[in-house]
């Protein structure tokens, strides 16, 4: 081999891009070798082609498709179609940016919310008894708690509509989440009836608990899971933690309820002494 080709292997070293790559792109007819040899097949490449693998890799890298660089680095492009694939990339960039600002925005107002939940929890949660719960409701089971949105999304419509045919519009209403079965997720929308049942719905008993965690927002958390993660966090922090059924209560005179019993962690502070 002369001191100007190089194997495949050296072209990969000198680049950067993988053996595979390099043959991807000979495929596609971006970069053929000097020459390969008819018995083994094996390639070599001008050390002037550097360059053009270099190029490719940069266009690839600001996200140029391989028809578009093939034209890009093709003796024959035209002013018109240079404009045209410029525009082109330009769009996508500009909607990758707005994707990415709209995802920034989404990620900041949600490390706001931690931040007051925190506040939130530092300054309201309370630990009391729970009482037990009389629901007339609707119920719906799910595999994982990433389901849990969809099914209250569902669940709740449906429970306004009915409760509105019986002129029941100013109630509080309930969200439980019971996960205590090892299967599955009961997800309950209801609400407190303990003068007697709703046509339509079930009654579904909560359980009370002697020690639960309480802690009210004036207005809904942009996220309610995150909300849950901070009472968590600030339970955590007197050594105890959330068990049971949670509780979510939408009062008619607006805010959030969050509740849930709470028990002592084997090693917390508030846990018994031997």
């Amino acid at each position: 081999m002369g001191p100007d080709m190089l194997s495949i292997g050296e072209m990969a070293h000198a680049t950067g891009v993988s053996r595979r790559m390099l043959r991807h792109w000979e495929e596609v007819g971006l970069l053929a070798p000097s020459s390969v040899d008819e018995f083994t097949g094996y390639r070599r490449y001008a050390r002037h082609q550097v360059g053009r693998v270099r190029a490719i890799a940069s266009l690839r890298a600001v996200g140029f498709s391989l028809e578009a660089i093939g034209d890009l680095l093709g003796g024959q492009l035209s002013q018109q179609r240079l404009t045209r694939l410029l525009r082109d990339r330009e769009r996508e960039l500009v909607d990758q940016i707005d994707e990415a600002t709209t995802r920034l925005q989404e990620v900041r107002t949600r490390l706001t919310a931690l931040q007051r939940g925190h506040h939130t929890m530092s300054s309201n949660l309370e630990i009391s008894t729970l009482p037990t719960l009389r629901l007339a409701a609707l119920q719906a089971h799910v595999d994982d708690e990433s389901e849990i949105g969809g099914a209250v999304a569902d669940l709740l419509p449906r429970l306004r509509d009915q409760l509105a045919s019986h002129g029941l519009d100013e109630v509080d209403l309930v969200l439980t989440y019971d996960g205590t079965a090892e299967d599955t997720i009961v997800v309950t929308a209801g609400t407190p009836a303990p003068d007697g049942a709703v046509p339509g719905l079930d009654t579904v008993l909560v359980e009370g608990a002697d020690r639960g965690a309480s802690v009210r927002f004036d207005s809904a958390p942009p996220d309610i899971g995150d909300a849950w993660i901070a009472m968590d966090a600030a339970l955590g922090e007197s050594g105890r933690e959330t068990t049971g059924v949670y509780r979510q209560t939408l009062p008619r005179a607006g805010g959030v309820v969050l509740q849930a019993p709470v028990r002592d962690l084997p090693n917390g502070p508030c846990a018994p002494r031997s």
